[in-house]
């Protein structure tokens, strides 16, 4: 496909608040993602399920309980919300549909579902709380709410769910989505580490100065997932470089889907990753600053 369809001002032509530009290029990336569209707006959209007794077995924490958790027990975590499911389901994403950009591929999606599912105590999976995705259609919301979002996470999330482990909440680091964390809180344990920010367009954050010592790692900011062994490469030969104590190191990742990936696949290698998602997404317009308040973190 030619680069100018792929452009960011062709892709912005919206038609009844929808991107069709985007879609097109998702079924061109994937053609069999075509017939979930069919399926998703003739079918899935009409479904009259009630879905809550699916998901009453399972254990959800609120954000301020994910924070504690994280803390407490020094797990790395995976995220997964509305743009992970459209990942299952065979859709690419891609701004201004998304906040960022992945091309699907059966290889991602397979890695999305093994870490979703992934019960190793060493990780807390973070999704969407239920009361999000099933509310009724007309239901009165504290946060911003498309429905269309929403539609396959109800009828597929529970599926790869355990009740054996809780479940963390996938938007605390949204300061609005998630009104009760305590981000002194965050703040007081990260000035205890060393931070290592991978992400794109690091350029813009070369200010923050999170932990003990702060790092970045640049990694684009288009299809991560294709990128992940230099990134994890990346992260491997910086603390060895800077001879960090893995124990005392948090890798901060929002690259999208590719995060969580990275969180469950750096397990073993005992590196903490937090999938962090929008957190520095605003870290140029002083949000971090404003909610942080690094001016007590250690230098």
């Amino acid at each position: 496909m030619g680069s100018s369809l792929r452009s960011i001002k062709v892709r912005c032509f919206r038609f009844f608040g929808f991107y069709p530009i985007v879609r097109l290029i998702q079924v061109l990336d994937n053609p069999a993602y075509l017939l979930h569209i069919l399926k998703k707006n003739l079918v899935y959209k009409r479904d009259r399920t009630d879905y809550r007794p699916y998901y009453e077995k399972f254990t959800f924490l609120s954000g301020q309980q994910t924070l504690e958790e994280l803390i407490r027990s020094g797990k790395s975590l995976a995220r997964y919300s509305d743009g992970e499911f459209e990942q299952i389901t065979g859709a690419g994403e891609y701004p201004p549909d998304s906040d960022w950009c992945q091309k699907w591929s059966p290889e991602l999606k397979q890695d999305i579902l093994c870490s979703l599912a992934c019960t190793d105590p060493r990780l807390l999976v973070a999704v969407d709380p239920p009361e999000t995705f099933l509310a009724p259609r007309d239901a009165v919301r504290p946060i911003e709410f498309y429905y269309n979002m929403w539609v396959d996470m109800r009828r597929l999330m529970w599926r790869y769910l355990s009740t054996t482990v809780p479940y963390g909440h996938c938007h605390l680091f949204i300061k609005a989505n998630c009104p009760d964390l305590h981000w002194p809180m965050m703040r007081d344990h990260f000035a205890t580490k060393d931070i290592i920010i991978a992400t794109g367009n690091t350029h813009k954050l070369k200010h923050l100065n999170l932990g003990r010592h702060t790092f970045f790692i640049e990694c684009g900011t288009e299809n991560a997932y294709e990128r992940k062994e230099t990134i994890k490469q990346d992260i491997r030969d910086l603390i060895e470089r800077e001879k960090l104590d893995k124990s005392q190191t948090i890798v901060c990742a929002s690259l999208g889907p590719t995060a969580g990936i990275l969180a469950w696949q750096l397990l073993d290698e005992q590196i903490c990753v937090w999938d962090t998602g929008h957190m520095f997404e605003f870290a140029a317009k002083n949000f971090i600053e404003s909610v942080f308040d690094r001016t007590s973190v250690a230098a």
